[in-house]
This record gives C-alpha cells, structure tokens and sequence, in this order.
C-alpha cells in the first residue's frame, strides 16, 4: 500500500519523478529522447537535458513547504536558477531542519542564501500553505506563491490597491493589512484585472519602463504560478507504438530494408527479431518468389541465420511486424519510403552526367590513338597532339 501512494506521488509529480533521474549517477542518459542523440556526446548530450530541466523547473516553481514534508520533491531544487546541486543541497537541510518557512526574505536571513542567490532563485520557490504550514496561522504572504520577485512587490501591491479602489470598496490606507486586503480582493475577483488596460495604467503612473513588468504582475495576480505545460492528452495509438517499441516513423515503416535475426522456425513461418527486439514474422510464401517448392521453411531458415528483408507491414495493435524477402521484392527500384527524401536536399543534376553523355565520350576516347592519363593539374586536358596545336595556335 505504501508503495502504491508513493508511486501515485511521483506519478502527480513527473518533474520530481525526471529530476530524480539526474543526479550524480545520471540515470536520465539511458532514456532515448531523440532519434539524432547519437550523433552527440554524453557530455553535450546531458548539458541540453540539465537546460531543459532549468527551464522548466523556473517555470513550474517549487512548492517549499510541500517539499519539507515529502523530500523526494525537492529533486528539482538543484535546477533553481541561481542553485546548483551543492548550494540545493545546502539549503534543503537547513529548511528541512526548520520544518516550515513563511515567508521568502527567511531565505535570506534564516537560511543564509547571499544575497545575489536570492535575486537569482527567489522568484520561483514558492511560499504557501502547505505540507506542515498548512495547519499554522502564521501569517503568509499572497505574492510569496507567486512569480513576482520581492523587488517588483511595492508594483504589485500599489496596482491592487488601485484596482481596489477602482471597484469602489477600498480605502485610502496603506497599511500592511489594507495591502493585503486589495491583493485578496484582486485574487478572488480576476475579472477585474482582466479588464485592466496595463499600457494605459502604466502610462497614467508615468512607468511605460515598467510594462512588461505590469504584464506579468497582473497574470500571477489572477493566478499564481499558473501552469503554462499543456495540458496532459492520452496518446494516440501510434505515439504509444513508438514508445513502446523504441522505434520512429523513420527508423520503422513499411518499405523499409531491416537486418533480423531468425529466433525460431516453424513450418509456415519464422519469427525473428529486429535490432529494437521486436518481433517480425516472416511467412513462407515471402520468403522467396519460388515458394510454392519449399515444404516447409525449417528446410530453408534456421535459428540464427541473419537475414535482410523489407517490411511488408506493421501491426501495432500487437507489435509485430510481417516481412518479406523475395528476389523480387528486395529488387524493386521503388523509393522505401517517402520519409526516407530529406525534403530540403535537392541534387544539382546539371552536374551530372547522363548516361549517354558519358557513353558517347567513351567512343569518342576510343577513336584516339593515345591513352588517356590521369593527372591532376588544373591546366592539363586528355586531347590529342592535333588539337594541342589548335589551343597553342
């Protein structure tokens, strides 16, 4: 049962689940993420994977509290802008000794980030009730659980107040709690801010340097840390297929010459196996264009042969493919597949030769006396002593 609930936390939380995988002994390079990865190194190769991780995590934040209470979750602390895995794990034994955290300037003082960590990483560790300070009524701040960086509060907390007033139920105070009134109030009434024309906002308080940074201070006001990944879809039956089986549409598709190995023989088919470990039948009558002479295929194929055929077809309900190896298969002159054309190479055919250019030369050379050389000059020509005078005169 336990481990049940542990796997059903991992599963709610695939960016702990992936950060796991990248710690020291760097799990995540057995994971095939592209077709093209072999052509990088491993060091290349997990440098775009901790990018990829930085930026993602920075988008999704971190939920400290939480995290204190399930360690697991702080596994994406290390891709915290301005964090690496020695300061990470540096701070996440001083907060798990603390228990709970209330409010983002304790990073500073209570757990001792310096100061240019701080500017770096506060904005996306997140400060809200949850784990052990959910059941606490220290009070918390409403911008600690969202992506406004604490330089950028005196902003959020003077449009709330405005957009408080606006609506004709604030006051004139600006006192901590009437602040954190006119932010509640934004909060639970986005609509409000929906409306907001920030351009003009910004250039009635004579802050048009300070547009953007409106922008995103009513986005997390309607809704902190909301979630820009899109959103999970179950996927199609072919999407599973390539999970699966490792494969891709190029590397497997119908048309497409494969090396298999024959792993058992019967006397109608043979199953073998491609290079990903899928299975791949190979039936009599595909075997050879003359198969109507063959009894039974154990005569022809043994376990172990090696055999190159073209794939007649795939079945990826059951994840199997059927072969074929006749003479008159594997000769056809036809494309394997159109995914094989790179759709932006384009041969230059004016440097080509046609057949019959080259044909006709080839006379023309045998009508001399003379044998041609090969000689590598830019100058030299194959012509005859005749036609030598002519250029020289």
């Amino acid at each position: 049962m336990r481990r049940a609930v542990a796997l059903g936390r991992y599963l709610q939380n695939p960016l702990a689940m992936v950060a796991t995988l990248c710690g020291p002994r760097k799990e995540i390079m057995s994971w095939k993420l592209s077709p093209l990865e072999s052509f990088l190194n491993q060091d290349d190769k997990f440098a775009i994977v901790e990018q990829v991780m930085v930026d993602v995590t920075n988008q999704v934040g971190l939920d400290i509290n939480l995290a204190i209470s399930h360690e697991w979750l702080f596994a994406p602390l290390q891709f915290i802008s301005g964090l690496g895995p020695r300061k990470a794990a540096s701070l996440q034994r001083s907060l798990v000794r603390a228990g709970a955290i209330f409010t983002r300037k304790d990073f500073l003082t209570e757990h001792k980030l310096g100061k240019k960590v701080f500017v770096n990483a506060v904005g996306f560790l997140r400060v809200r009730r949850s784990g052990l300070a959910a059941s606490s009524s220290q009070f918390i701040d409403l911008l600690d659980d969202t992506r406004i960086h604490p330089e950028s509060y005196i902003l959020a907390q003077e449009l709330a107040k405005d957009v408080y007033e606006e609506d004709g139920t604030g006051d004139a105070n600006d006192d901590d709690d009437a602040l954190e009134m006119a932010i509640e109030h934004v909060r639970d009434r986005p609509s409000y801010l929906k409306n907001l024309d920030v351009e003009e906002y910004a250039s009635g308080k004579k802050r048009q340097n300070k547009i953007q940074t409106f922008y995103d201070i009513k986005r997390e006001l309607i809704q902190g840390f909301q979630d820009w990944r899109n959103q999970y879809e179950e996927p199609s039956q072919d999407e599973e297929f390539y999970m699966i089986s490792g494969e891709t549409e190029e590397t497997l598709a119908e048309g497409k010459i494969v090396q298999v190995t024959v792993r058992r023989v019967q006397a109608q088919k043979a199953i073998c196996g491609l290079e990903s470990g899928m299975t791949g039948i190979l039936m009599k009558e595909d075997y050879t264009d003359d198969w109507r002479d063959v009894i039974e295929l154990s005569d022809r194929v043994h376990e172990g042969d090696m055999l190159t055929c073209k794939i007649k077809s795939i079945q990826k309900n059951r994840y199997q493919v059927f072969l074929v190896c006749k003479d008159s298969e594997m000769r056809s002159n036809r494309l394997q597949n159109n995914r094989d054309i790179d759709p932006y190479y384009h041969e230059d055919r004016s440097c080509f030769q046609s057949d019959q250019d080259k044909a006709r030369k080839e006379k023309e050379l045998a009508k001399k006396h003379f044998k041609p050389r090969m000689i590598v000059h830019p100058r030299f020509q194959n012509i005859t002593a005749d036609e030598a005078m002519e250029v020289c005169y």
